[in-house]
């Protein structure tokens, strides 16, 4: 009747709520009837008080009690302590449950209780860039779809963390490719253009960086023939040079490339294709190249340019480092 669930993964916590609460067993006229929210912060007779009642026209009450568990200092972490000592007398009709955004600490009293008690305890973490890859087939898995490994890493790299977005876009291929056929590469591409935006954006900093102004600006015009936005391409090359001046630093300072995926959040083959893209400039050209992108912000910001103008004068001026 206790369950403390906690951990900054939000999508896969909230799932696991529902999935409590549904298993209650009460109807959904009785469940609306029979449920209390708590926000913290909340004192332990407030908590009381709500898991002390009595169920109404039902086997079970469900007291769902959010964000109480993380104030730790002062009264409110006495409050806690006062809480996590009530946990043994909780009623056998009241289904109590902790969710909290943060990782709680080992020392937590509440915790600690609930492991003596063997409550339902699950973390849930957000997947590290390693393991976002993996996170995404077997979230496909989980929705009775396929993904192929490379399609799941092209969404990790360019989506990053955020595993609502992810989710949807899983959801949103998996319509598109239909029972029995495993989600591609190219079905990502299609259905994410932004996806295919970002390997455009990799492909014309491989053009700076080769000091190749004619294909850069192709490259530049392809984005813009597509619909995207300049100053979303701005933002972009924006991204794209301060990943190169993180990445060179590093490099230079003998950072292994799971040192720096990690340390940068990035997918290990990103990585490595920016180590590549950095080795076509010095420090002092990134430093450069970074103070371009300052100046053309402030022109565009100004007026002084209009935001297409200074994304063909800042093509030249990189291809001329």
């Amino acid at each position: 009747m206790l369950h403390l669930l906690y951990g900054e993964n939000d999508l896969q916590r909230e799932e696991a709520l529902a999935s409590i609460v549904q298993q209650a067993g009460l109807t959904p006229d009785l469940r609306d009837l029979n449920t209390e929210v708590l926000a913290g912060p909340v004192t332990a007779a407030t908590l009381r008080q709500a898991c002390g009642a009595t169920p109404f026209l039902g086997d079970v009450r469900i007291v769902i009690a959010r964000e109480v568990l993380s104030q730790t200092k002062g009264r409110a972490a006495q409050e806690i302590d006062e809480i996590a000592a009530y946990l043994p007398d909780l009623p056998p009709t009241t289904i109590l449950i902790f969710s909290e955004r943060k990782a709680l600490a080992a020392k937590n009293a509440v915790l600690t209780q609930a492991k003596k008690l063997n409550a339902n305890i699950q973390a849930f973490a957000v997947p590290n860039a390693k393991d976002l890859s993996r996170w995404i087939v077997e979230r496909t898995k989980m929705h009775r779809g396929a993904i192929d490994f490379q399609a799941a890493a092209l969404l990790a790299q360019n989506i990053g963390p955020n595993l609502r977005l992810l989710d949807q876009e899983v959801r949103k291929l998996m319509l598109y490719c239909g029972e029995n056929k495993s989600i591609t590469v190219e079905d990502v591409k299609v259905m994410a253009p932004y996806i295919q935006s970002a390997d455009v954006i990799f492909s014309m900093v491989d053009a700076i960086g080769q000091r190749d102004p004619r294909n850069a600006a192709l490259y530049l015009h392809r984005l813009l023939e597509v619909g995207e936005h300049p100053l979303g391409i701005f933002g972009m090359i924006v991204r794209q040079f301060r990943l190169l001046i993180q990445v060179r630093w590093l490099d230079d300072r003998r950072a292994g490339e799971t040192d720096i995926a990690a340390r940068l959040k990035l997918q290990p083959f990103v990585t490595s294709k920016l180590r590549a893209q950095a080795q076509h400039f010095t420090p002092e050209q990134l430093r450069a190249a970074y103070q371009l992108l300052v100046d053309s912000d402030l022109a565009i910001k100004r007026g002084l340019l209009e935001a297409e103008a200074a994304l063909d004068l800042l093509i030249v001026q990189l291809t001329s480092l």
